[in-house]
């Protein structure tokens, strides 16, 4: 086994090697790998509630009336990020299924190519600062990461932020390394400006933010300015305001300014001062969660290597990672409302930073290898919670797995091992090739063959179905009480109605709704009334958001002979 690791080893560094050298061959590979580790359940994974749904929702909306300025959910206005996924979406949707506007993986496109973008920046950042092979290596330990992954799988805004994160940081990086004449840094600054005018339209401040701790930590630790003026900020603000003012103005006028209260008073400063929507989380819980959102990255990201550069915080290069991480990192610590995805700010950083340490300073002796092995031992661990925890769905949703499922559980078991075994004896570039093969067959199972797999905790997509089949002989709306997911006003339709029981009870029987989706597990019921309503579909299912198990009755007043060619699916009759 040994003499196999070595074997993998020496050829793993032999490849990166040979890539590292041949930039277009460095970045077909890096889109092939993104691909391969992005797409399995990339379009048979359903809508997710709640964020995915919201954004996916408003796009929709969007499309469907021709506003390309005001961001709605239904008719409530949506003012907690600004437009610029909403555009994104809205093109890739009217490209890709401009006749089905229920397909979300047309909404996802966007999130693929802003995490693939991501990772090639993050190749480009690092090439001219820490070399080729060291910078190819930070860029793949970051497309495997698990919050990676999962991003490029969701309609939102964090995967296209990402990516002018990236391209904002890796300017700002190469105009204070590089330290070339002013004139030369004009490309460098402008591409810096436009990457923050354009996070600010995918998500506000953060862009922004992010590099402006940066830039104070490097002027606070580091009595050599002189890289500031390379920043060309005279014109560089401007181009920046000159991206996002129009939009900020137009959403302002048009919403009386309530986009500003909104976005700014309610959802930025309530995830400051509270635990927003029931997110929240303790100080830590970053650190905590960094081993298993960075997994299976967080192999060679250890302790040790963190120390060291710590240590060597006066290098230039460690002193822009410690920079772009650590402020922010501690402002999300601190912030109650607690997110795994919101640390993907700094995870380019962290990869460089865990590429660079293991290239340049492990390998040579410098930082002691049981940090290592700590790390290769934690690492198993996770990998080995994670397929306990896919297994124990099945089990707990009594749902028999797929039998591809066993081949491939028992490969990842073997490769795990295998994995935290060459790290252990220090055949990193064997560990890390293992890794990435080990995610991919993950996200294989987890993404296409689990999660999609089980029913129940997809209740939306069930009660389309339902309706779907009602159809065409009771086309009139279908009413939400009790349950008012955005994924079911995403699959049933823009103009779905959402009411409490007793606004139910009249439309149904005044025959403004043809069906009520009414929660059961709950204090309040229909009165009855003339018709009286009847139960004509069940669905069982679990409340992702609640984490429990929940009934929902699909109840009509109209007569049994109205619904006579039109059948529910058997699995949805109730007590069948």
């Amino acid at each position: 086994m040994g003499h196999l690791i070595a074997q993998i080893d020496l050829g793993a560094k032999r490849a990166l090697g040979w890539l590292a050298s041949r930039p277009v061959l460095a970045v077909a590979f890096l889109i092939g790998l993104c691909l391969a580790l992005y797409l399995p359940g990339f379009a048979s994974l359903p809508v997710t509630d709640r964020d995915e749904a919201r954004f996916a929702q408003a796009t929709k909306q969007m499309i469907e009336t021709g506003d390309a300025i005001d961001i709605r959910f239904q008719e409530e206005p949506r003012y907690k990020k600004p437009i610029g996924i909403y555009w994104l979406q809205a093109v890739s949707v009217n490209l890709l299924s401009p006749d089905d506007l229920t397909q979300i993986w047309a909404y996802r496109v966007p999130s693929l190519i802003g995490i693939i973008a991501a990772v090639l920046l993050s190749w480009w950042a690092a090439r001219p600062i820490f070399g080729r092979e060291t910078a190819l290596l930070a860029a793949i330990l970051l497309a495997t990461a698990v919050t990676i992954s999962l991003e490029s799988r969701i309609a939102k805004s964090d995967a296209v932020l990402l990516a002018t994160i990236v391209l904002a940081q890796g300017a700002l990086f190469r105009i204070y390394l590089l330290r070339r004449k002013r004139q030369d840094m004009v490309g460098i600054a402008a591409a810096f400006w436009i990457a923050l005018g354009l996070g600010i339209l995918v998500k506000g401040p953060v862009a922004p933010g992010v590099a402006l701790f940066t830039a104070l930590t490097l002027v606070i630790f580091d009595r050599d300015r002189s890289w500031l003026k390379n920043l060309h900020a005279a014109w560089g603000i401007p181009v920046m305001l000159t991206i996002t003012l129009p939009w900020f103005i137009a959403i302002g006028v048009k919403s009386d300014w309530q986009f500003f209260q909104l976005a700014f008073g309610e959802d930025f400063l309530g995830k400051i001062q509270g635990g927003q929507e029931k997110h929240w989380g303790p100080p830590g819980f970053y650190f905590v969660v960094f081993w298993w959102s960075f997994w299976p990255a967080a192999l060679v990201a250890t302790g040790g290597a963190a120390l060291w550069l710590w240590r060597n915080r006066t290098s230039r290069r460690a002193l822009f990672l410690i920079g772009w991480t650590v402020p922010f990192w501690l402002v999300l610590e601190a912030t109650p409302t607690k997110l795994p995805h919101y640390a993907m700010v700094y995870f380019p950083a962290i990869a460089m930073a865990a590429a660079w340490v293991l290239r340049e300073v492990t390998l040579r002796g410098q930082v002691p290898m049981r940090t290592y092995r700590q790390g290769a031992a934690l690492w198993l661990f996770i990998a080995a919670a994670q397929l306990v925890f896919l297994g124990g769905l099945f089990a707990y949703f009594r749902i028999a797995p797929s039998l591809w499922l066993l081949p491939l559980a028992g490969a990842f078991a073997g490769l795990s091992w295998l994995t935290a075994k060459a790290s252990w004896g220090g055949k990193f570039h064997a560990a890390i090739a293992m890794a990435v093969v080990t995610a991919g067959l993950l996200y294989l199972a987890a993404f296409r063959l689990v999660l999609p797999s089980i029913e129940p905790l997809w209740m939306s997509r069930q009660a389309a179905e339902i309706v779907a089949a009602l159809k065409p002989c009771a086309p009139g709306p279908v009413i939400l009480t009790r349950y008012r997911e955005p994924s079911a006003v995403f699959n049933l339709g823009t103009k779905t109605p959402m009411m409490t029981v007793e606004q139910a009870n009249v439309a149904l029987s005044q025959g403004k709704a043809d069906f009520a989706l009414i929660r059961q597990d709950g204090p309040d019921r229909l009165p009855t009334v003339e018709p009286a309503p009847r139960t004509i579909a069940c669905i069982d299912g679990f409340n992702i958001n609640g984490g429990d198990p929940m009934r929902l009755l699909l109840i009509t007043t109209k007569p049994p002979e109205s619904l006579v060619a039109c059948a529910v699916p058997e699995r949805f009759r109730c007590g069948g």
